[in-house]
């Protein structure tokens, strides 16, 4: 009995850890989604003050995906899929600190083919990932 209730213990941790790191997941997700959003509307306007509050929101949504292990919630068929997002989410960073040095150096053109390189990371993250 105490082996059974043991296990059933283990198996509520492990199922809360679990569903706590998807839903963070998710929302941090929804997050970047805005974030971006944010970015380009702002640089529509040329309001650099908008891109800059969007690339800080975009950063803060990067914790969740660098200190989480996909292979948690994903098939064991896109395990390396973990690798590949924490790939991307250090070339995000990269990107979008390229993107606020751009903005501080008046370079408009430069900011935006940042915010496209960005654009094109998340979507080839979510193109392979979320195939499964």
């Amino acid at each position: 009995m105490k082996l059974f209730k043991t296990t059933a213990l283990s198996l509520l941790l492990a199922t809360s850890v679990f569903a706590e790191s998807k839903t963070d997941m998710a929302e941090d997700m929804r997050t970047m989604l805005s974030a971006m959003q944010e970015i380009e509307a702002a640089g529509f306007y040329n309001n650099k003050e908008g891109m800059h509050a969007g690339v800080k929101k975009l950063k803060s949504g990067l914790k969740t995906l660098l200190s989480t292990d996909a292979k948690e919630y994903l098939p064991d068929e896109q395990a390396y899929a973990n690798k590949f997002a924490k790939k991307n989410a250090t070339m995000i960073t990269m990107y979008a600190d390229d993107l606020i040095d751009s903005l501080n150096h008046n370079k408009m053109d430069d900011a935006l083919e940042n915010y496209a390189l960005i654009l094109k990371q998340c979507t080839s993250c979510h193109i392979r990932i979320r195939s499964y």
